[in-house]
């Protein structure tokens, strides 16, 4: 019988067969195209690290640093400071290091990014912590030639020397002081825990509203909400952000003003009400003085008859900063005859401020500059006619001198319609984080009386 021939099978067969050659073809191609995989990962492009210029945190002594990097051990680790007219090689040369020695150390720093830069502008007072080499052990110092970064030199395990820059390991705090004044602003808001920089900002947005030798009164109050970072190793402030909101009551008479950035991310201040803080001119620019001579006719202390005194005299100690009263640009700083040392300021068309008798000026003080509102121009002093410390203080109108106190002088821009609730919610989230502040105030200061109190009566 013939067998019918199944198309159906033979389909079947012929894909089977196909496959196979598939698979047979690969496997032959795989092994002839195969070669042992040489190692060209220094040719893959790799993406640039973001922390490529980042530092590794700083230890508080050398010998810390030696076990954190793994330089050769130290031992007799001693301080120093670099003194006026030093560069580290004399200050090396000072605490006995050996010629060779300094010049590996100066040579590995000028390595460094901006290793030269750095060479030649070294601090004087910079703290040296140091350790000379012997046979046993290796040599090494550690600079802090900023506030917020040291440098560390040391010997590998060849007495190669080495260097890198660490950053000193810091913290953010939120903090809130609060004070009552008792002499003056300056001295009792320094007392309360204010930095110098800070309290300076203060006193420049205060200086607005406030007639600080009239208005403050033995027993008035302060409040200041701030930012600062604080060094962990020292435990000391390193720098602060702008003021948050500040506060004073001046017998009863409240005063509040808050930050809000302008457009230009610059802080400006404004009351709850949106009204900003700032005037024109200052009337007072500068903290912890006393009114000493009023503008009008009065007798010269030193020429002997009456003679029309056209500013206010404001007696204050020797190098109390003096700020610009305005924005402005400065005409004059010089000596000016019976002035003395003499700034002049050009604020508007109209108005124009000068301080007489200073006993020197800021560093940025040049004539044709611009100042901001604030900022120190000079400090107090006694040059030209003059019987003792005291800042003489002109403000011109028209080319005239007139009388600070006198002068009505138009408010800054006060917050836009369109902004005024966008900044109202901002001034609460400020009032929440203040009050959580006090809270957390309270109950730090709770815990500590806690604690006291249970020392005490363990004692006994």
């Amino acid at each position: 019988m013939k067998k019918v021939f199944n198309i159906r099978l033979l389909h079947y067969f012929l894909a089977i067969l196909g496959l196979f050659s598939i698979l047979l073809f690969s496997f032959y191609s795989n092994e002839a195209n195969s070669k042992p995989i040489k190692n060209h990962s220094n040719y893959i492009p790799i993406k640039r690290p973001s922390n490529l210029f980042n530092f590794e945190e700083s230890a508080d002594t050398i010998f810390n640093l030696t076990q954190k990097i793994g330089a050769m051990p130290v031992v007799n680790i001693k301080k120093t400071k670099l003194k006026k007219d030093e560069n580290l090689g004399t200050a090396l040369k000072r605490i006995n290091f050996k010629n060779d020695h300094i010049s590996k150390i100066i040579s590995t720093i000028s390595k460094l990014r901006t290793g030269s830069k750095i060479l030649s502008s070294l601090p004087v007072g910079m703290i040296i912590q140091y350790s000379i080499p012997s046979n046993l052990t290796g040599g090494a110092l550690k600079l802090n030639y900023t506030k917020t970064k040291d440098i560390f030199v040391w010997q590998d395990i060849k007495k190669n020397y080495k260097s890198q820059i660490f950053l000193r390991p810091s913290r953010i705090e939120e903090t809130l002081v609060k004070g009552v004044i008792k002499n003056n602003l300056y001295v009792s808001a320094l007392k309360s825990g204010i930095p110098e920089n800070t309290l300076l900002e203060m006193i420049s947005l205060l200086g607005f509203s406030v007639d600080f030798q009239r208005e403050i009164r033995s027993g008035d109050s302060f409040e200041v909400l701030f930012t600062k970072e604080i060094d962990i190793l020292s435990d000391l402030v390193t720098q602060t952000k702008p003021i948050k909101y500040v506060s004073m009551n001046l017998s009863g008479n409240k005063l509040n003003f808050f930050n809000y950035e302008d457009k230009f991310g610059s802080p400006q201040y404004y009351d709850e009400n949106g009204k900003s803080s700032k005037r024109t001119i200052m009337k007072t620019p500068i903290n912890g003085a006393r009114l000493s001579s009023r503008y009008g006719n009065r007798k010269h202390p030193i020429l002997g008859y009456t003679k029309m005194h056209r500013g206010l005299d404001f007696a204050a100690p020797l190098g109390t900063p003096i700020f610009a009263a305005g924005d402005g640009i400065i005409e004059k700083a010089g000596w000016n005859g019976s002035y003395g040392k003499y700034i002049r300021i050009r604020h508007t068309g109209t108005y124009k401020t000068a301080y007489a008798h200073l006993s020197g000026f800021h560093k940025n003080v040049k004539i044709g500059k611009r100042v901001l509102q604030g900022k120190i121009i000079g400090y107090v002093g006694t040059t030209g006619r003059s019987t003792g410390p005291h800042l003489h203080y002109e403000v011109i109108k028209n080319n005239i001198q007139v009388n600070p106190m006198n002068i009505k002088l138009p408010a800054g821009k006060n917050i836009s319609k369109e902004d005024i609730n966008d900044y109202k919610s901002h001034v609460e989230k400020i009032i929440k984080q203040k009050i959580g502040l006090e809270k957390s105030n309270r109950e730090n200061k709770l815990a500590i009386n806690n604690h006291n109190v249970q020392k005490i009566l363990n004692l006994n």
